[in-house]
């Protein structure tokens, strides 16, 4: 099942892209991803500035951890 999709609007001469996500919890079942972004304003104006957003937005965040000896750290 796929959990995202991108929406073209045509308005004349102008194209947006719209990044969205499936959202069981509303009745139309797609909501837009970055509807809360101040920078989003309104879609995105290339396919691939709408592929590349949601990609990151998709993406896991890479976790590490360090080991820390406060007698050989701190000096």
């Amino acid at each position: 099942m796929k959990n995202y999709r991108i929406k073209k609007v045509t308005n004349g001469d102008t194209t947006k892209y719209y990044p969205q996500e499936r959202n069981m919890r509303t009745l139309w079942g797609w909501e837009y991803v970055f509807d809360f972004d101040d920078f989003f304003a309104g879609g995105y104006d290339t396919l691939e500035e709408a592929r590349k957003r949601l990609c990151e937005y998709c993406r896991k965040p890479v976790i590490e951890y360090f080991d820390f000896d406060p007698e050989r750290d701190c000096k």
